[in-house]
C-alpha cells in the first residue's frame, strides 16, 4: 500500500470519501460540507497538528484516506497520535489494507508517540474488533464535547 500526504489534487476524491464515511454510520453525526474543507485547507497550509493521508493500492488506485491529529497526552507524558478517521473504499476492504496502515502508523511514529488513540461509534463492533487486533483497548471514559461559544 502507498500512504502519502494529501495534495490539493486529492480534494474532490477526499470529499467524496468523507461524505461516504459520515453517511455510513461510522460517526455519531452526519456529513457537514464545510468541515472536511477546513481540515484539508489547514493541512495544506502547514498546520502542525493535523495530517491528511491518501491510501492507495500498489497500482495507485485510491483505497481510502486517514486523518491524524497530533497532540500531547498528559496521562502518558508524551506525544499523542489520534486516528481521527480511517476510511477504506468498500471495494478495497478485506484486502489487509487496515493492517498495512497500522503497521505504517506504528512505524512512522514509533520513536515519538507515547500513545495512540481513536474513537469508534458504539454500534460499530466489527471495526472495534479490527482495532483490538492492532492493540487498541476500550477506555471506560465518557467523552464530552462543546462546540458552541459561551453565551453571555
Amino acid at each position: 500500500m502507498i500512504i502519502r500526504d494529501m495534495t490539493l489534487q486529492d480534494r474532490e476524491n477526499f470529499l467524496a470519501m468523507v461524505r461516504d464515511f459520515y453517511d455510513s454510520g461510522a460517526a455519531l453525526h452526519g456529513f457537514r460540507e464545510e468541515i472536511p474543507e477546513k481540515n484539508l485547507n489547514a493541512f495544506l497550509s502547514g498546520n502542525p497538528y493535523l495530517r491528511c493521508l491518501m491510501l492507495e493500492s500498489s497500482d495507485r488506485i485510491t483505497a481510502g484516506y486517514a486523518l491524524l491529529s497530533l497532540s500531547w497526552t498528559t496521562e502518558y507524558g508524551g506525544p499523542l497520535v489520534i486516528l481521527e478517521e480511517l476510511y477504506l473504499c468498500p471495494d478495497m476492504r478485506g484486502r489487509g489494507l487496515a493492517g498495512a496502515f497500522f503497521r505504517w502508523l506504528f512505524t512512522q511514529y514509533d520513536t515519538d508517540a507515547a500513545a495512540y488513540r481513536l474513537e469508534v461509534a458504539p454500534g460499530n463492533a466489527q471495526v472495534m474488533d479490527i482495532y483490538r487486533k492492532y492493540g487498541y483497548e476500550t477506555l471506560e471514559y465518557i467523552q464530552m464535547i462543546k462546540t458552541e461559544p459561551l453565551k453571555k
